[in-house]
């Protein structure tokens, strides 16, 4: 009998740690740029995390700010993302919750850049329906902490499927 119980207990620990590792390991990519003569220019920094939902809201939204005439950088958090955000007046930070609170890539990316420099700010968070531990006011508190600005802050539920709200909230910002 206490064969089997640490047999599960070893698989069951090997599982949490792969799904630990597929959810929050940095995946580089290069930055793709939307619109590359907006008037104004937007880093949109976003963990894609198990699915293709987050990728599908965030270019949801940055699609919108291309639309509404801003040049849009579009990347992953990374030690290869941008840290220097001085020509940039939107960040837009975005990822899919887990673990009940931020996903660690993009806090590790806000702590590379350091100072946000009271850059405006849009926060992204997607879920399967439910905000348990309210990320959001941790997220905010954590951009603010940083010396951003936090102007937006969305919530998309996988359940909702709400992105013609991404692509309202993304026109109100005109550069």
């Amino acid at each position: 009998m206490l064969t089997i119980l640490l047999v599960t207990l070893a698989t069951l620990g090997g599982v949490f740690a792969y799904l630990e590792y597929s959810v929050y390991h940095e995946t580089p990519t290069d930055t793709q740029v939307l619109n590359a003569d907006g008037a104004k220019t937007a880093l949109v920094i976003y963990h894609p995390g198990l699915t293709d939902y987050a990728r599908n809201v965030t270019y949801t939204y940055a699609e919108a700010l291309a639309e509404a005439g801003w040049r849009v950088e579009v990347t992953t958090p990374s030690p290869q993302a941008p840290t220097d955000i001085a020509k940039y007046q939107l960040l837009v930070l975005g990822w899919a919750i887990y673990d009940f609170g931020p996903a660690p890539t993009i806090t590790s990316q806000i702590q590379r850049i350091g100072d946000l420099n009271e850059v405006n700010t849009t926060i992204i968070i997607m879920g399967g329906g439910l905000d348990p531990f309210n990320v959001k006011d941790q997220m905010n508190r954590i951009v603010e902490d940083a010396n951003g600005n936090v102007i937006q802050t969305i919530t998309s539920f996988r359940s909702q499927r709400n992105f013609s709200l991404l692509q309202e909230e993304a026109a109100k910002l005109a550069p």
